[in-house]
């Protein structure tokens, strides 16, 4: 088997977007993000892009890690991406070392792997935009090489802040959630590539490990095929929709495969309950509600008007002990993002 690809650490995950005023402020009411640098990568600042380029926002001082992206014309970076999908989540960005950039090059070449756009952030700082869509069920991979003078460092058009307390409790990017085709294709690609452990699958059905489902208000016979990992400071969970309905099912008959939720929070269920008024009142409803029954209640969360084209979930667990009454080890906490 070939070495995985060198792509460094995982950094965070990038969103495309038709307004980043808009998305910045969303974002900063849901997750209580204070502080955005934006960059407007054009002309000078984007060799080979000078009539298009694209606006970036990278979130700071939070807990999550978010860059909204916000193409300039059609032909701009990210802008493919919009043109098929709308706003939503579009990629996942690691961050790597000169040496290990040599290395990728190489197995970029061996693997037949496109690079969708080489960019050279205000002239110097490489990013790689790889085309790997298809290896990755619908996730594309940009590679920033982290140097001494990184992207972190590179000069911030404007500073914005905001003053919102967070909807709800933010822990960390416990894992992202992709809706895939195939899920034992899609694990063994995810491997392959990136060199992540074995993938803890679970199965998922509405009279088996499900008690109920709840999608969009009404009662529904929901299964899944589902399975986790982590490697290199990220971790993914890779969905398969199954019979029934449910939010997976409906992304899949949207978009196809592709970055379906971000999941960022486990708290009381009496902490939901207090928060879903003010939720309600940004247009966040309850998408969709699954119980098993002694672990926990998962929800997901329409977020997509107000975050950019992305839901959000959140885990309410029945007891403080719910990993060990699901009878899973802290190795296999560990693999879905604990």
């Amino acid at each position: 088997m070939a070495d995985r690809l060198a792509v460094g650490q995982f950094h965070h995950t990038a969103v495309v977007v038709n307004d980043i005023q808009a998305a910045m402020r969303g974002n900063s009411i849901y997750f209580g993000i204070p502080t955005w640098h934006l960059r407007r990568f054009e002309g000078r600042r984007l060799p080979g892009f000078e009539d298009s380029g694209f606006i970036s926002a990278m979130s700071a001082d939070s807990a999550v890690a978010i860059e909204l992206l916000q193409p300039l014309t059609s032909d701009a970076p990210h802008a493919p991406f919009r043109s098929w999908r709308g706003e939503g989540m579009s990629h996942a960005v690691s961050r790597c070392s000169d040496t290990e950039l040599m290395q990728l090059r190489d197995q970029l070449g061996e693997r037949h792997i496109a690079v969708a756009h080489e960019l050279q952030l205000d002239g110097h700082i490489t990013s790689l935009q790889l085309d790997t869509r298809t290896e990755l069920s619908g996730v594309a991979i940009e590679v920033q090489v982290e140097a001494a003078t990184g992207f972190d460092h590179l000069p911030v058009d404007q500073t914005l802040h905001f003053e919102f307390e967070p909807l709800l409790p933010v822990d960390k990017l416990y894992h992202v959630g992709v809706v895939v085709n195939n899920r034992e294709q899609a694990m063994q690609q995810f491997c392959d590539l990136l060199g992540l452990p074995e993938f803890l699958p679970l199965e998922l059905a509405v009279g088996e490990s499900l008690s109920s489902v709840i999608f969009r208000g009404e009662r529904v016979h929901h299964e899944a095929r589902v399975a986790f990992s982590r490697g290199h400071g990220f971790c993914f969970e890779v969905m398969q929709p199954g019979a029934g309905q449910g939010a997976y099912q409906e992304f899949q008959n949207y978009y196809g495969e592709g970055m379906q939720h971000y999941f960022p929070t486990i708290c009381d269920q009496q902490v939901l309950d207090q928060a879903l008024p003010r939720l309600s009142e940004h247009g966040v409803d309850v998408r969709l509600l699954g119980v098993i029954d002694g672990v926990m209640n998962y929800y997901y969360l329409a977020t997509e008007k107000l975050l950019g084209g992305y839901i959000i979930e959140v885990i309410c667990p029945h007891q403080q002990n719910w990993m060990e009454v699901m009878g899973m080890t802290e190795e296999q906490g560990y693999l879905i993002g604990l």
